[in-house]
This record gives C-alpha cells, sequence and structure tokens, in this order.
C-alpha cells in the first residue's frame, strides 16, 4: 500500500513540473503540433497486481513533462477499448455480460487482441503512436516490455525492455523508458519538425537566425540523424558568412553517410549535394587533398554519382601530377561512358604527357565519334596529327 501511495505522490510531483514548465515549452515550441500517444494499459503478470498500480500514470506524466507528447486521456482510451474487446473478442450485445467484465478482464482481454486491433483502436484516438507493454516478475526481478506502434504505418518500430531489482526502482525504470520512448518517436518524427521550422521560415513567421537556432537544437537532440545535418547544409548554403558551419556539417554528413534507402531518398530531395559542394569549397580553398578525400570516401558507396565524382577526382589528382591515379580515374569514367569527350581528352593528354603516344593516338581517335561541333572536330583533327607526325619521327 505504501508503494502505491509513493507512485500517486510521484504521480502530483511530476504534475506540478509539467504546470510550471507550460510557459518554457511554449516559448521553445511555439505552437508546433505535439505528437499524440496513446498508453494502452499494461499487462501484469506477477504476484500482486496491486504492485503495480499507478504505473501507467508515471510513464503518462513523463511523456507530458518532457513537452513533446500529449496523451490521450485514460477514460476515453478505456472506453475505445471496452468496444473493442466486446465486439472483436466476444461479438455479443448482452448488457448483462457486459456488465459482469471488470476492468481488469477487459484490460486482460485486450492484451490478446489481433495488432489490426489494437491499431484499429489507435486510430480512433487520433494517435501518432501506440503504447502497450507488459509487466513481469521473476522473484524480486521486474522486467518491462514496451511495444511502440506507429500508427500511420500500422507497424511496430520498436520495442524496449528493460528490468529492475527492487519494487523501488520502478519509477526510475519507467522514467528511463519514457525518455527511450520520447527519442524513438523524435526520430521518426524528424521530417515533420523540419518541414514545421523550414515553412515559418519561409512564411517570414522567423528569421534566419532563429530557424538556425532551431535546426541546431533539433540536431543536438538527436545528433546522428543524417536527415537534420543535410538539412542544416542546404540551410548553410549559399551564405558566404556560414561556410564555416557549412564545412563543418558537410564533414558530420560525410561521415553519418552509408548509403542506406533514406540516405539516398534524403538526398533526391535535398536539391544540392553536400559532397560535390565540399569538395567544389576545398578545391576553391586549395585544399586539394581534402577534396580527393571527399570523392575517395564516396565513390565506393554512392554509385549513383560514380561518374561525376570520378571525373573530378581525375581533375584533382591530374593537378597535384599524380598521373596515374588520375589515369585510373578517367578510366573508370569511360568504362561506365564511354561518350565522355571531355575525360577521353584528359585521358589522352596525360598519356601524351607521359610519352605514351600510341594510348594517346587511340583515346584521340575515339572522341572524334564524340564530338559536337566542326570546331572540337577540328582540334581533335590537329592533336592527332601532330602525334602522328612524332610517332613517325621515332619510328626514323
Amino acid at each position: 500500500m505504501w508503494l502505491i501511495m509513493r507512485l500517486k505522490k510521484y504521480c502530483q510531483f511530476l504534475a506540478i513540473l509539467f504546470m510550471l514548465s507550460i510557459s518554457f515549452q511554449s516559448i521553445i515550441s511555439g505552437d508546433e503540433k505535439k505528437i499524440r500517444v496513446v498508453i494502452f494499459p499494461f499487462h501484469y503478470n506477477g504476484d500482486s497486481k496491486d504492485l503495480f498500480l499507478g504505473i501507467d500514470d508515471v510513464m503518462r506524466s513523463e511523456l507530458i513533462r518532457s513537452g513533446y507528447c500529449e496523451v490521450t486521456e485514460q477514460e476515453r482510451t478505456y472506453e475505445f477499448i471496452q468496444e473493442a474487446v466486446l465486439s472483436n473478442i466476444i461479438k455479443i450485445e448482452n448488457a448483462d455480460m457486459r456488465n459482469m467484465l471488470t476492468k481488469a478482464n477487459i484490460v486482460d482481454l485486450f492484451a490478446k487482441v489481433n495488432p489490426k486491433v489494437l491499431i484499429q483502436v489507435a486510430e480512433k484516438t487520433n494517435a501518432d503512436f501506440a503504447l502497450r507493454g507488459t509487466l513481469n516478475q521473476f522473484g524480486s526481478t521486474l522486467r518491462t516490455n514496451i511495444e511502440i506502434v506507429q500508427v500511420k504505418a500500422k507497424e511496430t518500430i520498436r520495442v524496449l525492455v528493460s528490468e529492475c531489482e527492487s519494487i523501488e526502482k520502478i519509477p526510475e525504470m519507467i522514467e528511463h523508458l519514457s525518455q527511450q520512448i520520447i527519442e524513438v518517436c523524435k526520430n521518426v518524427n524528424v521530417q515533420r519538425e523540419i518541414d514545421y521550422i523550414q515553412r515559418n521560415y519561409q512564411q517570414g513567421n522567423i528569421t534566419y537566425e532563429e530557424t538556425t537556432a532551431r535546426l541546431k537544437n533539433l540536431s543536438s537532440e538527436i545528433p546522428g540523424s543524417f536527415l537534420i545535418h543535410s538539412t542544416l547544409f542546404s540551410h548553410y548554403f549559399g551564405h558566404q558568412e556560414m561556410r564555416d558551419y557549412l564545412i563543418e556539417e558537410g564533414k558530420v554528413l560525410i561521415k553519418l553517410f552509408a548509403a542506406h534507402e533514406e540516405d539516398i531518398r534524403c538526398l533526391s530531395f535535398l536539391g544540392v549535394d553536400p559532397f560535390f559542394e565540399m569538395a567544389n569549397i576545398y578545391y576553391e580553398m586549395g585544399m586539394f587533398d581534402d577534396a580527393i578525400n571527399v570523392y575517395n570516401r564516396l565513390i565506393p558507396i554512392y554509385p549513383m554519382n560514380q561518374i561525376k565524382y570520378s571525373k573530378h577526382l581525375g581533375e584533382l589528382y591530374k593537378l597535384k601530377g599524380k598521373d596515374e591515379l588520375a589515369i585510373e580515374a578517367f578510366s573508370r569514367v569511360l568504362s561506365m561512358d564511354q561518350t565522355d569527350f571531355e575525360t577521353r581528352l584528359n585521358l589522352a593528354s596525360l598519356y601524351e604527357s607521359n610519352g605514351d603516344i600510341l594510348r594517346a593516338l587511340e583515346q584521340y581517335q575515339h572522341s572524334l565519334k564524340y564530338t559536337k561541333n566542326i570546331s572540337e572536330n577540328s582540334r581533335v583533327k590537329e592533336k592527332i596529327k601532330r602525334l602522328q607526325l612524332l610517332k613517325d619521327v621515332h619510328k626514323k
């Protein structure tokens, strides 16, 4: 009984903190729409269910206190649960049977429903995420399993498991799990957060500096998000005074990029290729080795831009006087696109400067097929004529 009182006092304390933090949260979040969470009653497997009373309240209070979530009212949630149990499990409209079922019975039956039913109930509450879990007791050890369901996607996106060694540690365990739940929801809703910030900037509701601050704050909350860092890169791009920040974000993006489907989809909507722009910035700064490192990092894992990256890599190696590496890069381009006229000329000139007249002639002759106008055609023919004369001289 003392534990129940303790949990109730803990919930009251959290509620007070929540009320005190409302004004602060409104300053930070403005009118941002919070994510909506529905917490289904936990299913208890233990010696005494009384030990776990109030745990749902603790989690609800923690989620609300974060300022990021709003949680469906418990009574409204229970009404939908009761309706689902009676119509999907018992399948009767008998008022007597309805009265025979206790709230505990309803909760126990709901724990066994088909996942589709759970999602249907969550949809009725207009929730973005649904939480359901179990609390199990093994001697003095207590284990919590929480399933996080993304309602719109109609799928479980994460299952969290946590243990504590005594009943007194339950509030601490639930608090920790609540923070994990918030982080999972934040990661899923990053795009919505970004869209909200950018939309307000485009509508003139917030300044460039305020937009920067909000995106950086979002980045600090979820530091490993490729989407957030790519958005920051795009935000800085084109603002010369932000070049140092642009380079910083570019470095992070290069480290984070794993060519996953989500990363590539993110780049496709970005409107700018951060890796190419990073290499260009290094080139303009005379930092050729850094530009080379960018391309060498991306070429093996980002096949979509291999031709463009390899071409520029060859030009950088050529500038550095690393002819063999330049030849290798240009040859890779031609293996993917034989019609690249400029690359063939670059390759031919490298062979020529290294005294390989035969290979240079071969590349110039191939390039004749891909000249776009009379001027290009005449220029190549002049080079071929000159090299043939040189070849004849060497023969004599």
